[in-house]
């Protein structure tokens, strides 16, 4: 045989070697793009168990682990507004093994308002909303008052030394900027209790040791009025669920017209995850939202669920509360030192 002939049946053999790899590579390549999720996902909730968002977190992360295809484990950690779990967050890769369930109250509010903290709002990408959650004005049995009317006629009977007492998830969240905003468009003076977390909030207006909170409402708070631990003076939007349709929204009070404020909560993830791993969570996220089951129990439980939406529209929608807050913490001036 000729050296050219010898070179012709090498080549021939390298390409046919080249040729049968091919689909292997092409199986091992698609492998690796379906890898996700490799085993447990983390859902990091940032308030202690027991509170709103910890109840929309057990209700999702069974639906949201079925789509996936793994077990979806819901992690709480509490305090200082939320920004510790997001902290965490984002000190974990950015592989979708771990994934935050946070508000404005928690990505955006803090690092605008907190020169503390060490993240910016878009350190976090939105993978997809999942709720609209209506804020209530609760006070306390003993408190003399069954309207916002009322309401506000006891704070402006009261100096500063004598305010009414508030208390909220924490310094810089959205119930203070709402409730301090609240007492100057009304002209009254208010005292800050911070918490933890919601249950605790709840526990201490029941008992008294608080006047009153604006919060994240939850169907477990109607025995609970319905009981007299505490009373509901009103809703702080006019789109209100059929659950809090008795009663009145704030912005019915003439000095509180334009008065409206909800909770927007949706699945974020630390900036540069892969964009299959995105994809991947806005799938199944999107899927569980579409679930009756689910949504027949956040319903109950006083929220609105988000529409289905893809990747694009979730990140159009965060930069438009992004630049939303923005605005409100200009006119407000609120900064802290930090």
């Amino acid at each position: 045989m000729t050296s050219h002939a010898l070179q012709t049946r090498r080549s021939l053999l390298k390409a046919s070697a080249a040729l049968a790899l091919t689909p292997a590579a092409l199986w091992m390549k698609a492998a690796h793009a379906q890898a996700y999720p490799s085993g447990p996902v983390s859902m990091m909730v940032p308030y202690p168990a027991g509170g709103p968002s910890d109840l929309s977190a057990r209700i999702l992360s069974g639906p949201i682990g079925d789509s996936l295809g793994a077990k979806v484990v819901v992690e709480n950690l509490g305090g200082a507004t939320g920004t510790i779990a997001a902290s965490k967050v984002l000190n974990a890769k950015a592989d979708g093994g771990v994934f935050f369930q946070g508000t404005q109250n928690e990505l955006i509010l803090p690092p605008l308002t907190n020169r503390a903290v060490r993240y910016q709002p878009d350190a976090f990408e939105s993978v997809q909303p999942i709720t609209v959650t209506h804020l209530v004005l609760l006070v306390r049995s003993g408190l003399p008052v069954n309207t916002t009317d009322d309401f506000l006629k006891l704070a402006g009977q009261r100096d500063a030394s004598a305010s009414l007492t508030y208390g909220t998830v924490g310094v810089g969240s959205l119930y203070h900027l709402i409730t301090e905003y609240l007492g100057k468009v009304a002209q009254v003076p208010f005292t800050h209790v911070p918490y933890s977390g919601t249950a605790p909030v709840i526990q201490d207006l029941a008992g008294g040791q608080i006047d009153f909170s604006i919060m994240p409402f939850q169907a477990s708070m109607l025995e609970m009025i319905k009981s007299g631990r505490f009373k509901a003076i009103a809703v702080l939007s006019k789109n209100k669920p059929a659950v809090l349709a008795h009663l009145p929204s704030i912005s019915d009070t003439p000095a509180l017209a334009d008065f409206e404020y909800a909770s927007y909560a949706g699945y974020y993830v630390k900036k540069g995850t892969p964009a299959a791993v995105k994809e991947a969570l806005n799938k199944a996220i999107g899927h569980a939202l579409e679930d009756k089951a689910v949504i027949a129990k956040l319903e109950a439980d006083g929220r609105n669920v988000s529409a289905r939406m893809s990747l694009e529209d979730a990140a159009a929608a965060y930069a438009r509360e992004i630049a939303k807050y923005k605005e409100m913490i200009r006119v407000t001036g609120y900064v802290q030192a930090g």
